[in-house]
């Protein structure tokens, strides 16, 4: 897990739409956390793809990037892989700093 947290440059017409991001985001989390203890690979699968998707939508390089690991430990059901994924996401989203571009 990185010590020090990613800056973000992200689009500052986007700035409005952050706290529903990042609400969003920790609620898909904490979904992430349950289907891991209930061995539902498929939510797994799902919710992986869709950080990946809206991170890099929004311009979370770094989001979009755990997402993949999630996503693709959860189609090796590999639940090692996804408990330090998982975690690595929650610390993510504790720690990242936005930059507003333009």
């Amino acid at each position: 897990m990185p010590k020090s947290p990613e800056v973000e440059r992200i689009p500052s017409d986007l700035e409005a739409l952050l706290d529903r991001f990042f609400d969003v985001s920790r609620q898909d989390l904490e979904q992430m956390r349950n289907a891991l203890r209930a061995r539902d690979f498929e939510t797994l699968v799902r919710l992986g793809h869709t950080a990946r998707g809206t991170g890099s939508g929004y311009g979370f390089k770094g989001m979009g990037r755990i997402g993949h690991e999630i996503e693709q430990a959860a189609l090796k059901r590999d639940s090692d892989a996804l408990k330090t994924h998982v975690d690595t996401l929650g610390h993510y989203l504790d720690t990242v700093q936005v930059e507003l571009d333009g």
